[in-house]
């Protein structure tokens, strides 16, 4: 049979040998019952002669510190990555640390993208850029507010959001700080999102604002994800264009558990008792103010 020499070990056998090395600092031997991880590790020593006899048929093995030693010096003859190697970062720096790549326990390249929303000084639409939110300085953001829909988010010039038509300069001609605007993301974003917003939330005391559906969902996403305010327009508007459309069946249930108290009152018993509710998308070119989630926000 020909020997695959150049087969790295794989994350599993990789994390069973890093726990048997922390062991050998305490003690010259460890014994340990052969599983099917354990036998392809010896099989792999086997294959790069570095058991003096053959394991066969065992059903105990004893690593010792030669041994290991051992598997370090092939790794890297073989130009692989070392046992103490961090396999869960990205691709580029698996490559820093040696050949092989590891996609099952990589950094996806997505893992810490967001969609930023950057608008200018003037009236035109901003513009939106890919970004890793861990160079983001969150020091230098008055809030930061979530969108939840991806194609109003695109087009956001079209929403009267307070962060995107009031003055960035105070009475003392001061440049006021601006917001942080994200899309709430997708399978390929939602991931650096809720990084960015465990960031926020840790590092100060501002808004965390919510703009989305103001339908039993989104209000739910709103209160039960620890956003402080949510964008909704005046009360007498959102009564009069709110339509039973927009409230699925399956809302229902949640409907219920929305926290009616505080400025968001009137909306969500308005919601509950007449089972309406306004879409995102409606609410394009409708002034819009921040309401508190929760009473005493």
């Amino acid at each position: 049979m020909t020997r695959d020499l150049s087969r790295d070990l794989s994350p599993g056998e990789r994390k069973v040998l890093q726990g048997i090395q922390a062991e050998l600092r305490f003690q010259s031997r460890v014994e340990r019952t052969l599983k099917a991880t354990d036998k392809r590790i010896l099989a792999w020593c086997s294959e790069h002669d570095l058991l003096p006899v053959p394991v066969t048929g065992a059903k105990v093995f004893g690593y010792t510190s030669q041994l290991v030693q051992a598997i370090e010096q092939r790794l890297a003859q073989l130009a692989l990555a070392p046992l103490s190697a961090d396999l869960k970062g990205s691709s580029l720096a698996q490559a820093e640390q040696g050949a092989a790549e590891h996609k099952s326990v990589r950094e996806k390249p997505r893992d810490h993208r967001v969609l930023r929303y950057v608008f200018d000084a003037g009236d035109g639409a901003g513009q939106v850029v890919d970004v890793d939110q861990r160079e983001l300085d969150l020091s230098q953001f008055a809030d930061l507010v979530v969108v939840e829909n991806l194609d109003c988010f695109y087009e956001l010039h079209q929403f009267e959001l307070p962060c995107l038509v009031n003055k960035k300069v105070d009475k003392k001609g001061h440049k006021q700080a601006q917001s942080l605007i994200v899309y709430r993301g997708d399978s390929h974003y939602s991931k650096g999102r809720a990084a960015l917003i465990n960031r926020w939330k840790g590092s100060n005391s501002r808004p965390l604002r919510y703009f989305g559906d103001l339908d039993p969902k989104g209000l739910h996403i709103a209160q039960s994800e620890g956003f402080t305010h949510i964008a909704a327009p005046a009360y007498e508007w959102f009564c009069e264009h709110a339509t039973a459309q927009a409230y699925p069946a399956k809302q229902h249930d949640t409907a219920r558990l929305l926290d009616a108290s505080g400025e968001l009152a009137p909306y969500v018993q308005f919601v509950q008792r007449q089972q309406k509710a306004v879409l995102q998308q409606w609410l394009q070119h409708v002034p819009l103010a921040w309401r508190r989630t929760f009473t005493g926000r």
